[in-house]
């Protein structure tokens, strides 16, 4: 029942255990029997997640001595003797409670799923106060926990053991010569069967939970003196990250290990006090001194997440340079410093938005645009339709515009540059109707003198879109044929673009000088808006 570094829900488990102890001496219910079986199946959950996590910190183990025996070999040992330490007196426990059980009628698997005799006070007392001559088991029990208790502490460094906490203890209580203040006696004398199960599976819970201090702080030993990194990221260090065209975009690609808990001491200043390299890195330094000449805690940048985070002005148009270095606490004492030096290109805000069709957005057709920044990637580029529309970007980096209502509309620009989106400009575009086509017979006869066998080639009405770029198609939903033939006039509708019987009646009988009108002509086009188109003429000669 020793005091140690606790989980919350062990220290639940402690409390209860020792309330339902001292309602033992009031009165032992039923309820209180149930209790006591609730914290043993408790107690025996935790044992197995406890274990597991011990699992696998020995799994660790084998993982550093296959990567540096030498340095792991003295830990693993001592890990290995934790890991039979706890073994031997848990498997003993066990035992322990497969007699308790026993002696007790064995386990009830019908209805309780308990011992069937579980208030029998008489089992535990026989075994561990009672029982025999000599050496008692119950005496036995606690010199075993008390020798583990001492063999596990010496698994831990001197200058460490006297403040490693560990659970795992049995001490005699301090009243001497009496027969209860005897830990056995205090322990197992008069105990119900259920409750002295419950009882050893606490000290299993102490055993393992002991164990796992010990191999937990055997494991941090193997890499004491090492600089301790917890998180890993791909890094990418460019010269430049504005090149122009033609030129080639060079960078340094790694893998950096850095300490996401422990913030890194990065300071501005000078690097002319250390060696600078032919291939423009710098040496390292190692000195006793808290800062080099020249630096001060004033200019040390804030960092979060195990990164310094460095945020300089964009004031003036050009290149800037910055020089600092990065301090690090030796393990074995003193500081080492790392120079590093940076710089980046300052431009003036400028953005370019060029429709690659015209300089107008169509209502109904997609619109096709490029939009960039100067100096920025266009992953980095975002942009947005203000108005009557969307705009949508395409894999390949351009956009695609589909407005909607006839007026004005503002496409503006963002750019994530160092990590900040910010805003870098926008542009007015109109927004139009796609133009009326032109109507026509087959799309070919566009009106005027025609000869009969012209005119009854074609089979219906076509709308056109000349001198369009747009892929965009207008379709015939109905039309009128007025035929004016020696002062009589005779008329025809259909719907959709193709004549009717009557339509083609006309055709056939025209002769010269007939007229013949197309009016009424509908349409509609990507816009989905019906239209009315003007009206074509033929003269038959």
């Amino acid at each position: 029942m020793a005091g140690g570094k606790l989980t919350p829900r062990q220290k639940m488990i402690n409390m209860m255990y020792l309330v339902l102890t001292a309602l033992l001496a009031l009165n032992v219910s039923q309820e209180v029997l149930n209790a006591f079986h609730l914290v043993n199946e408790g107690l025996q959950t935790s044992n197995g997640s406890l274990g597991e996590k011990n699992q696998n910190i020995y799994k660790m183990f084998e993982k550093q001595k296959e990567q540096d025996a030498k340095k792991a070999q003295v830990y693993y040992d001592k890990a290995q003797k934790a890991k039979k330490i706890s073994a031997d007196l848990f498997a003993l426990m066990e035992q322990y409670k497969v007699d308790i059980i026993k002696g007790a009628g064995g386990i009830d698997t019908v209805e309780s799923d308990d011992i069937v005799e579980r208030d029998n006070i008489d089992v535990a007392t026989r075994m561990f106060v009672e029982e025999g001559a000599g050496v008692k088991r119950g005496q036995d029990l606690q010199k075993k926990i008390l020798d583990a208790r001492k063999d596990l502490l010496a698994l831990v460094d001197d200058k460490d053991r006297a403040n490693f906490k560990m659970s795992l203890d049995a001490p005699t209580p301090k009243k001497k010569g009496e027969e209860g203040a005897k830990w056995e006696y205090l322990t197992f004398s008069h105990v119900p069967a259920t409750a002295a199960v419950t009882i050893l599976s606490k000290f299993q819970n102490d055993v393992v939970s002991s164990e796992g201090a010990v191999v937990e702080y055997l494991i941090k030993k193997i890499g004491e003196t090492d600089f301790k990194f917890d998180a890993l990221a791909a890094k990418i260090i460019a010269p430049s990250s504005y090149i122009m065209q033609g030129q080639a975009y060079k960078a340094d690609v790694f893998l950096a290990a850095f300490n996401s808990t422990q913030q890194p001491e990065v300071f501005l200043g000078s690097v002319g006090g250390f060696k600078r390299n032919a291939d423009g890195t710098y040496d390292k330094k190692d000195s006793p001194d808290a800062l080099p000449a020249g630096y001060s805690e004033s200019s040390k940048l804030k960092a979060e997440g195990g990164m310094a985070k460095l945020e300089r002005g964009g004031g003036s148009v050009g290149e800037q340079k910055y020089t600092g270095i990065i301090r690090v606490k030796n393990p074995v004492g003193g500081y080492t410093f790392y120079p590093f030096e940076g710089g980046y290109q300052v431009a003036a805000k400028a953005v370019v938005v060029s429709p690659t069709k015209m300089n107008v957005l169509y209502i109904g057709v997609d619109n096709p645009m490029k939009i960039s920044v100067p100096g920025v990637g266009a992953n980095d580029v975002t942009a947005n339709l203000q108005g009557s529309g969307t705009l949508k970007k395409n894999p390949d980096g351009t956009y695609t515009a589909n407005v909607t209502g006839v007026g004005k509309c503002q496409v503006a620009v963002s750019a994530k540059i160092e990590g900040k989106v910010q805003a870098m400009g926008s542009e007015e575009f109109r927004i139009k109707r796609i133009p009326d086509p032109q109507p026509s017979l087959g799309g070919k006869l566009f009106g005027g003198n025609t000869q009969p066998g012209s005119i009854k080639a074609q089979s219906g009405v076509v709308a056109l879109l000349k001198d369009f770029d747009f892929d965009a198609r207008f379709n015939v939903i109905s039309f009128q044929m007025v035929f004016s033939s020696k002062g009589e006039i005779f008329k025809a509708e259909t719907q959709g673009p193709i004549f009717n019987a009557n339509m083609k009646a006309f055709l056939d009988r025209a002769k010269p000088k007939d007229i013949i009108f197309i009016d009424e002509i509908k349409v509609v086009g990507p816009d989905k808006q019906p239209r009315k188109l003007g009206q074509i003429a033929f003269t038959i000669i």
